[in-house]
């Protein structure tokens, strides 16, 4: 080939070059494909996906070990007989235990939510801001204080509901929303 062949040849080939490429891919250089110039993505390397399975079993672990309140490292003696075949389809079939809260409350008996659902809803949903009944009697508060904003806010929530679906807590006192004002002192 002459040189003015190769020049108008190179000048002929479009350029599409996607800023990045795909999850699990990385740019190596360019490559011509269907007379348009792209990025050659290739897979990332195995390395980088191993680590991450690896963190992955790493949090399991350390989820297990607070659920049962022993420590993490015992765990791990024990998961080291296991090859690291195993030890990925264990981290992958693994589901973490959940504690029924509804149980917990109807077992106890109480008005609302008690202390120990509470805890047991928080284990199911981690991070959740969830708090126990203010329920202390509202003479009993200082007027402005944390407690006493809680409960007139949820007092005056759950009227509100009252009203949405016509229950009258005098007719129907063992409706959930009214024993759970009760608790509340509404």
């Amino acid at each position: 080939m002459k040189i003015n062949e190769i020049i108008t040849e190179a000048k002929a080939v479009k350029q599409r070059l996607d800023p990045k490429c795909w999850k699990g891919k990385h740019k190596e250089g360019t490559k011509i494909k269907g007379g348009v110039r792209v990025n050659n993505c290739v897979p990332n390397n195995e390395s980088t996906e191993l680590e991450e399975e690896f963190n992955l079993i790493e949090s399991i672990i350390e989820g297990i070990a607070e659920r049962n309140q022993v420590d993490s490292e015992a765990i791990w003696e024990d998961l080291e007989s296991l090859s690291d075949d195993e030890l990925y389809v264990f981290a992958v079939t693994s589901t973490p235990v959940n504690e029924d809260w509804q149980k917990v409350n109807k077992k106890d008996k109480t008005d609302g939510m008690s202390r120990k659902a509470v805890k047991a809803y928080r284990r199911e949903h981690p991070g959740s801001k969830l708090k126990t009944a203010v329920t202390t009697k509202p003479s009993k508060l200082k007027k402005g204080s944390k407690a006493s904003k809680r409960r007139k806010s949820y007092c005056s929530r759950s009227k509100g509901q009252m009203k949405m679906h016509h229950i009258s807590c005098q007719k129907t006192p063992d409706k959930a929303i009214c024993k759970a004002r009760r608790r509340w002192n509404c």
